[in-house]
């Protein structure tokens, strides 16, 4: 780990901070030496000379003096210490066995480390009025390296004191350092480290385990018990973050700090003498690990090219799975933490500039998301789905028919009492001829009853109007309000769109949440069948789990839009000042707008404060209050504390039941399909039979490890529920076949609020789904749902996917509406932003009360952290000229062709659908009645003028498309966009 702290205090007082002596006195085994390009420049090399040290920190270089000319005199920072911590079970074998060859291990480590840091050093500059960030790639810095915590635990670590100067080259003048591109990679930095260290230790013969997600790892063989004895500071470093709800890497730094315990002057022999007295029980087991490993020494084998290539192209997707653009540093980094031990960043790196070089990864020149872009990255991939949904585009324009007329539209309009502005979207989105077509409305601008009035006025024959959303809950609260059936995104791409036809009406709400492939998939069952969709959504709410922000770059690129700008939901003054002011950015105003505020306590304590004020409220008052949090792990706690309270007021029976329940593991599509991501414990299921293995779909299969099989191949163990164990190679697989869960416990009692985790189909229940638990004998739970009131019976020791239900997550609750929101808000949460912070107070009618531990910086976090996506077309700089208008004109002829060629093949199977209906209806039967007879006629004269209509519409497109070649266009055509041309042609079209 690298923990990066800025520097306080005098240069005299650093100065003898790292240097004079630490926890003990400084000998010859403590390593200490200058470093960085512009060291070599000073002539500085070898141990840290103090008086030298002390100048540089005061910013002196010869006769320059950095720092900012105030009234006071000149003001410099000293610089910042970056320290690199060796892991727990390296220091229990460097110091307290006594292997002075992982000390020169965890050196080397630490110099290609910080090799890569100063690749990104910056200066900065004003040019024309504006900052200018300039990258220099020379640091000085001065390397310390210490052996024991001020815990006295054996704790090998580095701290690295990188100096507020850089340059451009040797004789150049010195400026001031910028960080800022260090900071951002400080955590690549950080994985460098540990894969440079790990592959060392294996080659000296020890063996590791290691954590594929997280990139950590430790020892083998080196008993957990002795990690625990000498991790001490770590315990007191957790105790203090949990208490003060530090999460993330920078936050849990200030409780490293604030935990310190003054310096004790102790002798190394002492040291050496205590660590191997609290050892004892464990030397056997310590000497075993090092006899294994002298057994191993220099036996590694070569380095596999192959897995190098492997952890390249893993580091690739794995990146490009929740973002579409990142820092070239973040595919490194999640390449290195899926092999450590296996490949170091100089194996790596070539093959991701080979990538490069081949054109299948791209450089950014621009900003675009939230997160800071030093140097920016995006896949060919990439940018082809984006070009994919600029070709969609264009060839949804003028592709459909007019569901409804103007008048009944407006007629629908008046007997809803919607607005000007909503009577205005209606008839965008329900008349003209585009097939895709969108509403861009904020927050409670009441999109959902302007869809109920569509359905009312569309003519019969498009009546197979389809609600969809990206979640079960969204869909359903959309059927409902429209009286039409209601689907998820999930579900309909699952299916192939099979049944949708060109009268069919999908309308899409919550089109935010969509990523990228999802998006595309949408739009290409609609270019195939025929049938409009209409996209609903607001771009400043929470947006998709993966990559992409296709609904805000479609309307970047020119979707018809219709824009609702007022919301109708909040009936307050204040809930209304505070949702426009989220909305315009001023988060502090927002805050102050809310109700109540509530700050200046540890996180435990805001989760204690929000349950009692909430506790306090009348029964009939908490189904009207709902409890929102920004992630799952603030929901667990707020959940277990309104339980505690509940139960000692008798709310909630005494008498629990343990029942196991499962949770989501989180793994993307590409970890799925490699072993090594899988841990004991895990339960997987399957969505569809294996015979060749004996899997059944819908069927708990335990993890029980990882091994190899007769060929060497990784597989995971699984144990299904007869104890037979199955060697499943998860590579040989559909990952969306797969779902993988952690097994955890809850306590449920009879009175608890329960929430649907999953949908399930055969129990009728939505995702997110709550309900009471009105009665319950063992496993055997009776629960009264909130939807329709409905009573049911559920064996909770099968049906396992549920949770409390007292909190919910600002995503699951996105679509909704309740009265009161009490919202709890972590600062330092990584899923505290703008999006998220706006989402959750515009879920509220009346009033919305917040909880977090500092205002100030809850608002400076939402003004910094908007949560905004990627987009490939807007990071390479081309929105405009991969707009759909753009792209239309220079490929005109071959989107007319895909035109034609689609509502040819939608006319066959339109007339396929024909037949097969006519072959299955009985033709010898006589009418019955001359009704019967009069109606069969009618409906066969109405297929001859269905024929005759889609014939003619070919017809007429095919002659005004041969005018069009031979005239040249009467008007502008409607607009694409690209990315590199030679991705033009990738999907969308007739394929």
């Amino acid at each position: 780990m690298i923990h990066p702290r800025r520097l306080k205090g005098t240069p005299a007082n650093i100065g003898r901070y790292y240097t004079v002596g630490d926890y003990y006195t400084k000998g010859g085994d403590e390593h200490s030496e200058w470093g960085g390009k512009v060291a070599a420049d000073l002539g500085l090399e070898g141990k840290v000379d103090p008086a030298r040290f002390e100048a540089l920190l005061a910013g002196k270089i010869g006769d320059q003096q950095l720092g900012r000319r105030r009234k006071e005199g000149i003001q410099h920072h000293p610089g910042w210490d970056f320290a690199v911590n060796a892991p727990k079970s390296v220091s229990i074998m460097a110091l307290v066995h006594g292997d002075e060859r992982i000390i020169a291990a965890h050196e080397r480590a630490v110099g290609v480390a910080l090799g890569y840091l100063e690749e990104h050093a910056e200066l900065r500059r004003r040019v024309n009025k504006e900052v200018v960030h300039e990258t220099t790639g020379r640091l000085l810095f001065a390397r310390f390296t210490e052996h024991s915590s001020r815990e006295l635990d054996p704790h090998l670590h580095t701290h690295v004191v990188v100096m507020n100067m850089t340059n451009h080259g040797p004789d150049r003048a010195m400026a001031s350092l910028e960080t800022r591109a260090m900071f951002t990679e400080q955590m690549v930095a950080g994985q460098v480290y540990r894969n440079e260290l790990a592959r060392d230790l294996r080659e000296i013969g020890f063996d590791i385990d290691f954590d594929p997600r997280r990139g950590l790892f430790e020892i083998r063989g080196v008993p957990e018990a002795l990690t625990r004895s000498f991790s001490q500071r770590a315990e007191q470093i957790e105790a203090h973050a949990k208490e003060h709800g530090h999460e993330g890497q920078a936050q849990r730094n200030k409780s490293y700090y604030a935990t310190r315990r003054a310096k004790v002057s102790i002798g190394l022999d002492d040291l050496h003498a205590r660590w191997a007295e609290r050892a004892k029980p464990h030397r056997a087991e310590i000497d075993k690990v090092a006899e294994q490993a002298a057994g191993k020494e220099g036996k590694l084998a070569e380095p596999d090219p192959r897995l190098a290539m492997r952890a390249t192209l893993f580091g690739i997707r794995q990146s490009e799975t929740h973002e579409a653009v990142n820092n070239i540093g973040r595919i490194y980094r999640t390449a290195l933490a899926s092999h450590v031990g296996e490949v170091r960043l100089d194996e790596v790196r070539p093959l991701v500039a080979k990538q490069e070089a081949a054109g299948k990864i791209l450089r950014t020149n621009r900003q675009t998301g939230d997160r800071l872009l030093i140097r920016g990255r995006t896949s060919l991939r990439s940018a082809r789905l984006e070009l994919a949904l600029s070709e969609h585009l264009s060839l949804a324009m003028g592709d459909a028919l007019s569901p409804a007329s103007p008048e009944r539209l407006n007629e629908e309009a008046r007997a809803g009492g919607l607005t000007q502005d909503q009577t205005k979207a209606l008839l965008a989105i329900a008349t003209g001829t585009d097939r895709l077509v969108a509403i861009q409305g904020v927050g409670g601008a009441g999109k959902s009853t302007l869809v109920g009035a569509m359905v009312k006025a569309v003519h019969p024959e498009f009546k197979p109007i389809l609600a969809l959303a990206p979640t079960s809950s969204a869909a359903a609260g959309l059927g409902e309000t429209a009286n039409i059936e209601s689907r998820t995104v999930a579900s309909l791409l699952a299916s192939g769109g099979h049944g949708i036809t060109d009268r069919h009406i999908l309308v899409l709400d919550e089109a935010g949440q969509l990523g990228n492939r999802q998006a595309m998939r949408l739009l290409d069952i609609s270019r195939r069948t025929g049938a409009r969709l209409i996209l609903i959504g607001d771009v400043e709410q929470t947006g998709a789990i993966e990559q992409g922000k296709p609904f805000w770059l479609l309307q970047k690129l020119g979707m018809p839009t219709s824009h609702l700008t007022e919301s109708l939901r909040q009936d307050t003054d204040a809930i209304k000042a505070a949702t426009r002011l989220a909305r315009a950015g001023n988060y502090t105003g927002s805050i102050a707008a809310l109700e109540r505020v509530t700050g200046g306590m540890t996180g435990e304590e805001l989760a204690k404060n929000l349950v009692g004020t909430w506790t306090e409220l009348k029964p009939s008052e908490h189904d009207k209050t709902n409890i929102l949090v920004l992630d799952n792990a603030t929901r667990l706690v707020v959940n277990s504390q309104i339980r505690e309270v509940l139960r000692s007021e008798g709310a909630v029976a005494a008498e629990d039941a343990r029942l196991q329940v499962l949770t989501p593991a989180g793994m993307t599509d590409q970890e799925k399909q490699f072993a090594r991501f899988y841990s004991g414990g895990q339960v997987v299921m399957f969505s569809r039979d294996n015979a060749g293995l004996g899997i059944a779909r819908d069927t708990e299969y335990r993890v029980a490890g990882t091994g190899r099989d007769s060929k060497g191949r990784q597989v995971v163990r699984l144990v299904d529920q007869n104890g037979r164990t199955i060697a499943w190679n998860p590579r040989l697989g559909k990952a969306g076949q797969v779902n993988v869960f952690n097994a955890e416990h809850r306590d449920l009692a009879e009175g608890d609020r329960i929430q649907w985790r999953l949908v399930n189909k055969d129990l009728g229940l939505k995702n997110a789904e709550r309900g009471t638990v009105i009665a319950l004998v063992g496993s055997q739970a009776t629960i009264r749902w909130d939807r329709g009131e409905r009573v049911q019976d559920i064996d909770l020791g099968t049906q396992k996917t549920w949770d409390h239900g007292y909190a919910e997550t600002v995503y699951s609750a996105q679509s909704k509406t309740y009265p009161n929101v009490y919202l709890l808000a972590p600062v330092e949460s990584g899923l505290v932003n703008g999006q998220n912070f706006y989402t959750a107070i515009t879920r509220a009618r009346y009033s919305v009360k917040l909880w977090t531990e500092n205002v100030s910086r809850l608002a400076e976090k939402l003004k910094s952290h908007s949560g905004e996506k990627s987009s490939t077309i807007e990071g390479l700089g081309r929105l405009h000229r991969d707009s759909h208008r753009a792209r239309g004109e220079r490929h005109k002829d071959r989107l007319d062709k895909s035109r034609k060629d689609n509502a040819r093949d939608r006319e066959k199977r339109g007339a396929d659908r024909d037949r097969d209906r006519e072959r299955n209806e009985p033709k010898d039967r006589e009418p019955r009645n001359v009704g019967e007879f009069l109606a069969g006629r009618a409906l066969e004269g109405m297929r001859s003028i269905e024929s005759f209509l889609r014939s003619t519409i070919i017809r007429d497109r095919d002659a005004e498309s041969q005018r069009s070649d031979r005239d040249g266009p009467a008007e502008p055509v409607h607009q694409p966009q690209p990315v590199p041309d030679h991705g033009d042609h990738a999907g969308g079209h007739d394929r």
